[in-house]
C-alpha cells in the first residue's frame, strides 16, 4: 500500500483528530482563560525552561509575529515573562512565571484524567500501534515536506 494523501482520509483523519483534542482541551484551559494556542505556547515554554519567540513559532508552525502578540497578552496575563536580549534586542526569551507553571500543570492533569478514561478503553498493543502509526505518517510527512 502505498502513502497517497490525496486519495486517501489521511488528511481528514488528522484534521478530525486535531480538532477533537482541541475540543477536549478548551474547557479545561479556559479555566484559566486561556485559549488553546496559548495553552500550546505556554506548554512549548514549559517542555523548554526558556526559550524564544522564534523557537516557539517554529515549534509550533505559527509566524513569529503571531507567537510575540500572544506573548505579550500572557506577560499581561502574568502567565510569562519576556526578556529582551543584550546582544541583539531583535531576540526575546520567554520563561513561564509561577502562574504559568501552575496553570500548564493543573490543564495537564486534567487532560490525564480524561485520557485516562481513553487508556482503559484500549489494549496496551493498541496505544502503542497508534502512536507507533502517528510517528511514522510523521516521518513520511516530514519526507514529504522537504521535497521541493
Amino acid at each position: 500500500m502505498s502513502l497517497k494523501l490525496v486519495d486517501t482520509n489521511i488528511s481528514q483523519l488528522v484534521r478530525e483528530v486535531s480538532r477533537k483534542m482541541d475540543t477536549i482541551l478548551f474547557p479545561i484551559s479556559d479555566e484559566y482563560n486561556l485559549t488553546n494556542m496559548k495553552y500550546k505556547v505556554l506548554q512549548e515554554i514549559n517542555k523548554k525552561n526558556t526559550a524564544n519567540i522564534g523557537e516557539i513559532g517554529q515549534a509550533l508552525g505559527i509566524a513569529d509575529g503571531n507567537i510575540s502578540n500572544m506573548c505579550k497578552k500572557l506577560e499581561k496575563e502574568g502567565y510569562l515573562k519576556r526578556t529582551r536580549s543584550i546582544e541583539d534586542e531583535r531576540i526575546v526569551t520567554v520563561t513561564l512565571t509561577d502562574k504559568g507553571i501552575e496553570a500548564v500543570k493543573n490543564v495537564k492533569d486534567e487532560l490525564e484524567k480524561k485520557y485516562k478514561n481513553c487508556k482503559e478503553d484500549l489494549t496496551d498493543e493498541e496505544l502503542e500501534q497508534i502512536i507507533y502509526s502517528f510517528v511514522i505518517l510523521n516521518k513520511h510527512l516530514d519526507n514529504l515536506a522537504s521535497f521541493e
